[in-house]
């Protein structure tokens, strides 16, 4: 991956609130920038089955996406 400058701030904007947003044009890296800077879970909620599990069943879903403290 590219290093991105944007990496740091993220990473610091993450260590101060408990959620950080990436928003920007279509196909611009947002979802590369993110995974590669977080090591953490990856869901993608614009796939059906996804999606239909997260709201379908929220209580199951959740556990899958924390990591251990």
């Amino acid at each position: 991956m590219i290093p991105r400058i944007l990496a740091e701030a993220a990473l610091a904007a993450f260590k101060q609130y408990p959620f950080v947003t990436l928003t920007g044009p279509r196909q611009s890296g947002k979802t590369t920038l993110a995974r590669g800077a977080f090591d953490l879970p990856y869901v993608n909620l614009e796939a059906p089955d996804e999606r239909e599990f997260a709201t379908g069943d929220p209580a199951a879903f959740l556990p899958r996406t924390r990591t251990a403290p």
